[in-house]
């Protein structure tokens, strides 16, 4: 059984992610955590008296709604067991310790409709547990993506370091589980890839042959920058879902950091698959 944990303050994001979630593991034994976490200053109330009384009325309005929505969903009989928690504490904090209280497997985020992904991650609840939740993939929604039954997944790459099969371990049952195809991508701007980077292809290659899905690899000559070709090349291919290694050369640490300091943006609709890295 895998345990899901969903970040969910009723908004429309969070909605969305959620949808997403029941219909991309419909058929899978899964626990779905519904995490609602809000704060304030405490500061700022009047007395510690008014404190007490202001958070235990909001306690008691939040528990109210994941109740009465705990009780939809696990009504809904589709294979899901659904629990909620609602928390006083800064974000990261509750999901530190909801993934060490239950052993959660995944982080389902729903994002905005901003202009682009990297504008929906930084400066976000999503950004903040991608920047400190290492141990775990996180699987980011856009707000406007709707579910696709026909999944075509585009892995990028720059095979500049090893790859082991436990970080590759959800990607692995996805594919099996759900017919991916899976397409591995290297974006570069060298003709030919070193001696190294040829190994830990081959690596990769006889990570992913377990899966007895056709995965095909492909390069990508950059065009302009990494997130423009990447942006491309998604749009071209009606690529449904992208998946990164969170790792110091990951395409992913180069489009945030576009997005603070070039101001670019990715204009992508799809959800983003983020494996944590294993130095085995």
């Amino acid at each position: 059984m895998k345990k899901i944990l969903l970040p969910y303050d009723f908004s429309e994001a969070a909605i969305n992610a959620l949808n997403y979630t029941k219909n991309i593991f419909q058929g899978f034994d899964i626990e779905i955590y519904l995490l609602d976490v809000y704060t304030a200053n405490k500061a700022s109330l009047v007395s510690k008296e008014m404190s007490e009384s202001w958070f235990n009325e909001m306690d008691n309005e939040i528990e109210d709604e994941m109740n009465y929505l705990l009780e939809v969903l696990n009504g809904e009989n589709k294979g899901f067991t659904y629990h909620g928690i609602v928390e006083s504490d800064s974000f990261v904090k509750a999901i530190k310790n909801v993934i060490e209280k239950h052993h959660i497997d995944l982080i389902v985020s729903g994002t905005k409709g901003l202009k682009s992904v990297t504008q929906n991650i930084t400066g976000t609840n999503t950004f903040k547990v991608i920047n400190n939740i290492d141990t775990i993939p996180v699987l980011v929604v856009p707000v406007n993506f709707t579910y696709k039954k026909t999944q075509k997944v585009v892995f990028s790459t720059s095979y500049k370091r090893p790859f082991y099969t436990n970080e590759l371990t959800l990607l692995l049952d996805m594919c099996v589980n759900l017919n991916y195809n899976l397409e591995v991508v290297n974006l570069t701007d060298e003709k030919n890839l070193t001696n190294t980077q040829r190994k830990h292809k081959k690596q990769l290659e006889n990570i992913l042959e377990v899966s007895g899905n056709a995965v095909s690899y492909k390069k990508l000559f950059w065009d302009e920058s990494e997130t423009t070709t990447l942006e491309h090349y998604i749009e071209e291919t009606t690529s449904t879902l992208l998946v990164l290694i969170n790792h110091k050369y990951s395409f992913l640490n180069s489009f945030l950091e576009e997005n603070v300091v070039k101001k670019s943006t990715l204009h992508s609709k799809i959800p983003l698959l983020i494996l944590p890295e294993n130095n085995g």
